[in-house]
């Protein structure tokens, strides 16, 4: 009984003569009294939650100073973070509507391209790319050769990225830019 007596005799000791300099060096950290406030006082927590007086080896002022410069830091790091985190959401948020729009009209732009493919690439291409069938898969499918599947294939994908490529050109600078 009377070692805890001790043990929180000589914690608000250390409390009371460390508490306002600690506020105030986190203060110039910080700039935020409240928030200078509430990151000694987390400090003092962890202090008090410890076996403070076996785990410290170095003198308790200097301790302390490490350990709120260390909680401050951490502080402003999970407030950039969150700042980065919540810009994010807001950009991805208010370009949701236009990520929508740019998807169907790429699709309208992709169905196009393909209307102009011959016959059959247009199918080779859809049943790998809709229908994820391997080319082999295909090959046995349409009774063609595995090399006149990837054939197909070349011709088809070729001729897709002539003519999408003004297309996602655009979209990939707007992507890049943030418009």
């Amino acid at each position: 009984m009377t070692v805890l007596v001790d043990k929180e005799k000589k914690f608000e000791q250390v409390f009371r003569t460390y508490f306002k300099e600690l506020h105030r060096y986190a203060f110039k950290i910080l700039g935020d009294s409240d928030t200078a406030e509430e990151t000694v006082q987390q400090v003092f927590l962890k202090l008090w939650e410890r076996d403070w007086q076996q785990d410290i080896h170095t003198s308790v002022r200097s301790y302390l100073y490490r350990a709120v410069y260390n909680e401050s830091i951490n502080l402003i790091k999970r407030k950039q973070h969150k700042m980065k985190y919540e810009a994010y959401q807001q950009h991805s948020s208010g370009n949701e509507a236009y990520a929508q729009q740019s998807d169907s009209e790429l699709r309208k732009q992709l169905y196009v391209a393909l209307s102009e493919l011959p016959e059959k690439s247009r199918v080779v291409f859809e049943m790998s790319r809709f229908q994820e069938l391997k080319y082999q898969e295909i090959a046995d499918e349409l009774t063609l050769s595995l090399k006149t599947v990837e054939g197909h294939m070349t011709k088809a994908l070729k001729h897709l990225r002539l003519h999408l490529a003004d297309y996602l050109n655009i979209l990939t600078l707007i992507m890049m830019t943030g418009l």
